[in-house]
């Protein structure tokens, strides 16, 4: 039995034919964006698995999206962890180490993983970023929170190839910035409570000690250092599955009607769609492609190129 875990990412930046933008609310030094010699080839990751996700084969078609997939040595929002020891961890029975599971795994919109031809891409590669030194409040808000001492801030980089020719409004949304939301997905073998005078290793949800069973309840847990921490769980056995663009919005029904309407006055009036316009379409198409039937994306569509 295995767990799923999944935790939001950020966008670093994105690149079409050559030309990279950073985006990401933080400047982080990026392995893909900064480093002269990206030597990945392109052609032959595409070669490998285009026709399983229904993809084009031609590197010209895509967009390079760089992401802070996940970070090292503390939680996310979800109470998950991974230490830097499990992330670079060689596993021999997948012939890589466990970051690096990431390549070739497939891209989603909102994790609809049922069937690999739904893919709007491919993840082609994946680097352990250490390049990032640990501001002080970093260090003290990371001892505070998992009692271990760090002086880089770590993660684990992706780069996204994203297919423009199979969903180009999706394309234009991550070109123009107006969806920068992301969230990895993953497996994991067990997981280990991270109260160090605790450490219960669970591999059922039977078998979670009370801290991880309440640790959404986010109660303070005194320990012997003297300090009270959250208890969150530190994953073990990790294959990452795949990487999503994701969007949670308040009222998806009353969002989708709203822009219906919008869309329709934009097209149908007497005047062109300002830039301003079309951006907001763009993201809305790009957050709901399942709920676009084919009429109203031709309307779209015709009301973009004008």
């Amino acid at each position: 039995m295995s767990f799923r875990k999944i935790a939001n990412s950020e966008i670093l930046g994105v690149s079409y034919k050559g030309n990279w933008r950073k985006s990401a609310s933080k400047k982080f030094a990026s392995f893909y964006m900064d480093d002269d010699g990206l030597a990945i080839n392109i052609e032959a990751a595409l070669d490998t698995v285009a026709d399983v996700y229904a993809i084009s084969r031609d590197p010209s078609d895509y967009l390079l999206i760089p992401t802070r997939a996940n970070s090292a040595n503390r939680p996310n929002d979800n109470l998950d962890g991974w230490t830097s020891e499990e992330l670079l961890e060689f596993d021999p029975h997948i012939g890589r180490r466990r970051y690096s599971t990431y390549n070739l795994k497939p891209h989603y919109v909102n994790h609809q993983a049922e069937n690999p031809k739904l893919s709007r891409g491919v993840i082609l590669d994946s680097h352990y970023n250490n390049l990032n030194d640990a501001s002080d409040e970093l260090q003290e808000t990371f001892f505070n929170v998992t009692g271990r001492e760090i002086a880089k801030d770590e993660f684990v980089e992706t780069l996204i190839g994203v297919d423009t020719t199979k969903d180009p409004i999706l394309a234009e949304a991550y070109r123009n910035g107006s969806t920068r939301l992301f969230s990895m997905g993953c497996d994991v073998e067990a997981t280990m409570c991270s109260i160090p005078e605790c450490g219960k290793v669970a591999t059922t949800v039977w078998q979670f000690c009370d801290h991880i069973k309440n640790k959404h309840a986010r109660r303070p847990v005194d320990c012997e250092d003297g300090n009270t921490r959250v208890a969150h769980e530190w994953c073990l056995g990790t294959i990452f599955a795949e990487e999503s663009v994701v969007d949670v919005p308040a009222d998806k029904d009353a969002s989708i009607q709203e822009n219906i309407l919008s869309v329709s006055e934009m097209v149908n009036g007497p005047n062109r769609l300002t830039a301003n316009q079309i951006e907001e379409i763009v993201s809305f198409v790009a957050k709901y492609p399942k709920q676009i039937p084919d009429s109203l994306a031709a309307v779209i569509n015709e009301a973009i190129s004008r």
